[in-house]
């Protein structure tokens, strides 16, 4: 199974570090930032550490404050003293390379300033962008263009209906709905990045319509980022580990569109099955067992529909 890790990162504070010199130019300021991300990775190769005691929150200064005694198995122990806090989402790009080796050095995206997180919701097994899609996306495109040193990262996410598979693929079309629709903007393809999750993010059961809408979407954030070159499998210990695929940052702003759920009532008449009702309501025969886990208050036996017996059917 695919994952994504997001993980937070711990750099040492310095004075110095990241600073913004207005005497350089544009150049001198690239070669220096490029210095100081390979700086970064280095200080990084020695995390995750279970070196003793570990990172003690400073909610004045939304920080941490370390100083390790006892070392443990990993050498060397890490840095000492005040730590601040980047989020990274760990092999991104993990959908379209070969399967990683241990410890091989993968693409990951060190997340500095999150300005919009956007969530826009799809139709069943469909990656067309809604009516109730296009002002949202409007506004994010006015945003990214605000922002030029922002970039966007969609991903796209399916209900738990279908083939694992399937779903990846039709998560991915609902990421590149979104990245089109930017480049058709004028947003250069160099500022997107999509990753699909299929359905491996899914939690609402079939007979739960709302929840499923709510899986069947494509989030992206708005944000500065780095692209940087981690380890493979570099998982943080105790405080600083938020599990897989959480955000665990505050967003400057939060958009979604609107959820579209909707059944009708139908009637069953004789010589009808469920089959026979999946494929003329449902355009599929083979979702009678979805009518079914839908319906199974009212249907006390799938294969003996007892005429006048009222279900619910679906409309999306």
């Amino acid at each position: 199974m695919k994952k994504i890790f997001v993980l937070f990162l711990l750099v040492l504070f310095s004075a110095n570090a990241w600073a913004w010199d207005i005497r350089t130019n544009p150049e001198e300021r690239k070669t220096r930032r490029e210095e100081e991300i390979k700086k970064m990775q280095e200080e990084f190769r020695w995390w995750p550490t279970d070196a003793q005691p570990a990172p003690v929150k400073d909610d004045k200064k939304s920080g941490w404050w370390w100083w390790p005694k006892a070392p443990g198995s990993a050498k060397p122990w890490g840095n000492r003293g005040y730590i601040y806090l980047y989020k990274v989402i760990f092999d991104y790009r993990q959908e379209e390379l070969p399967p990683p080796q241990p410890k091989e050095l993968r693409p990951s995206l060190l997340i500095k300033k999150i300005i919009k997180n956007v969530k826009i919701y799809f139709d069943f097994d469909k990656s067309d962008l809604r009516q109730d899609h296009i002002s949202i996306l409007n506004d994010a495109v006015k945003t990214i263009k605000r922002n030029p040193q922002a970039d966007i990262l969609v991903t796209g996410n399916c209900d738990v209906r279908g083939p694992e598979a399937y779903n990846l693929k039709l998560g991915r079309r609902r990421a590149e709905a979104v990245k089109n629709f930017m480049l058709e903007k004028g947003i250069g393809p160099e500022r997107i990045r999509i990753v699909s999750r299929g359905k491996l993010d899914a939690v609402a059961p079939i007979t739960d319509l709302v929840g499923m809408q709510k899986d069947r979407n494509a989030q992206f954030m708005i944000a500065e980022v780095e692209e940087v070159m981690l380890p493979y499998e570099v998982k943080p210990t105790g405080v600083v580990s938020i599990g897989e695929n959480k955000y665990f940052t505050e967003e400057k702003e939060e958009v979604e569109s609107s959820l579209k759920v909707d059944t009708k009532e139908y009637t069953v008449q004789k010589g009808d099955t469920l089959w026979k009702i999946a494929e003329k309501q449902l355009g599929r025969s083979h979702r009678w067992k979805y009518l079914y886990e839908l319906n199974k208050d009212r249907i006390k036996n799938p294969d003996k529909l007892k005429p006048g017996t009222k279900i619910l059917i679906p409309i999306e």
